[in-house]
């Protein structure tokens, strides 16, 4: 809701479209509508905010603001009257409390950490009880001031010297000995003082690792020479240095790599354009990441006349892979747990062959209960699919297909609007990031192999799903391979 405020606030200056906002107030109400922490009479009120586009300033607009708000204030307590009530699925309230608390602010790491003490704690716990701690703990840990130490290894240069306020040498040790960190091999000649606002410390290194990053840009494009940074920061209060490198966002086209294409020579103009840009979305910061990432997927999916058609083109693709990859990963965990009952899966020639072992065996009731909580959730996730497979493939791909829209929207907002604090930025990077890659993998894979053009392969991709039926629930693991063109003595196969 945050987020559609936002936008029809940039919809005002020309930076979003009309037919943006309609999208998003759809996909809101969809959303809302199924969502067990919202009552009747607020899903009610959402519905008629949003019955036509809400223009900015106007009560509709502010409607939107005020109810997010009021929901925000006590989501999690809502979480916890409805697992209480049993009106939930154990996915729809995983990602739904976890985006919650990563848009609140906190940390992945903290996050993991906390709930992990409370689950192992000698004292059992319930679901509602987790939700009212984590609820507890939204209203005990609010952004605060944090501070943290970011050295250099060479002396930046400076037009008047360097700032009274930075630290010199003998200066930077004083620091970190005073708060409790290790001095061993560090060797850094000047260091700032960063003050930045976050709920933990985990949250507090990443807003220091943006700020270095816009220095080191600053540094680039003024002095033509990168800043020697060294490579950790010091958050007062932890307990060891955090990395200056961020984590990685999971943007992953490992058929380069499987084709031999890391070092080739031969290069397809648009392909590899493509994937330079997708590049960003793995290692830049965010804006170059969103910028970059819409990009390749522009490039290669979009109609001309309709550059927002490149992000359902995107999630057809990724939706046809979803079923295939899957199950290949559960494969080799069923083997392991049950090799009794997964012989077959063993003696499989292909990664093809296995998945449609695998499915048979979900589809006949006949593969035992999975020892790992996640392992069994991605059994109940398949069970549904392969039991409905065309309808549940059309949700999937409307869902990714959403989660590429933003994308697309804070392109927009970045590049015409100039706005690099939206409220959506860093959900957009965690949410699409992986799913690009799996796309774009999919597209190499095409490219390479089965000499496809990438529309072409859209095409495949829009017939698999509009066939796919009750019967024939195995062909689910084929989507994508649907009257290929011969591969001119390539065997591998699609992972």
């Amino acid at each position: 809701m945050e987020e559609l405020f936002e936008a029809c606030a940039a919809m005002r200056q020309g930076h979003l479209s009309d037919a943006a906002i309609k999208r998003m107030a759809s996909a809101l109400q969809r959303r809302v509508g199924a969502h067990p922490a919202f009552t009747d009479q607020e899903k009610v009120f959402l519905r008629e905010q949003v019955q036509q586009v809400p223009r900015a300033e106007g009560a509709a607009h502010f409607g939107i603001r005020d109810l997010s708000r009021l929901v925000a204030a006590d989501y999690l307590t809502r979480w916890g009257h409805s697992v209480a009530a049993n009106r939930f699925t154990p996915e729809h309230f995983g990602r739904s409390v976890a985006a919650h608390l990563l848009d609140a602010g906190f940390s992945g790491v903290y996050l993991h950490n906390f709930v992990k003490s409370r689950l192992k704690s000698a004292a059992p716990i319930t679901l509602p009880q987790l939700c009212e701690e984590l609820q507890n703990e939204v209203n005990a840990s609010p952004r605060r001031e944090f501070e943290v130490l970011l050295a250099f290894a060479t002396v930046p240069k400076f037009p008047n010297g360097l700032p009274q306020t930075w630290l010199q040498g003998p200066e930077i040790t004083a620091w970190l000995k005073e708060n409790g960190f290790d001095i061993a091999g560090v060797r850094a000649q000047a260091a700032l003082i960063l003050k930045v606002q976050a709920r933990d410390i985990y949250g507090a290194a990443q807003a220091a690792r943006s700020e270095s990053d816009r220095y080191a840009a600053r540094s680039l494009i003024a002095m033509a020479e990168p800043l020697n940074r060294v490579p950790w920061l010091w958050v007062k209060g932890a307990g060891a240095p955090a990395s200056l490198k961020e984590d990685a966002r999971g943007v992953g086209v490992k058929e380069l790599f499987r084709e031999d294409r890391v070092f080739s020579p031969d290069a397809s103009h648009s392909v590899d354009a493509a994937l330079e840009l997708l590049a960003h979305l793995e290692g830049s910061s965010p804006p170059a990441a969103i910028a970059g990432g819409w990009g390749a997927i522009e490039g290669l999916l979009a109609d001309p006349s309709d550059r927002a058609s490149a992000a359902d083109n995107l999630a057809t693709l990724v939706t046809c892979s979803f079923p295939r990859a899957e199950l290949t990963a559960l494969s080799y965990k069923a083997q392991g747990a049950h090799p009794q009952v997964c012989s077959d899966i063993a003696n499989a020639q292909t990664n093809r062959d296995r998945c449609r072992v695998l499915a048979q065996l979900i589809i006949d009731g006949a593969l035992p209960r999975m020892p790992s909580v996640t392992d069994e959730a991605a059994v109940d996730r398949l069970r549904k699919l392969l039991g409905n497979p065309g309808p549940e493939l059309k949700t999937i791909r409307d869902a990714i297909g959403e989660s590429f829209h933003r994308l697309y929207r804070q392109r927009n907002l970045i590049l015409h609007g100039g706005r690099l604090d939206s409220v959506a930025l860093e959900a957009s990077l965690r949410t699409v990031a992986k799913l690009a890659g799996a796309g774009m993998d999919r597209i190499t894979h095409g490219h390479y192999v089965q000499n496809l053009k990438p529309m072409e392969l859209v095409a495949k991709a829009n017939l698999g799903i509009a066939l796919a039926s009750r019967d024939n629930v195995l062909d689910c693991v084929d989507l994508l391979e649907i009257n290929c063109p011969p591969t001119q003595g390539k065997k591998r196969e699609y992972l």
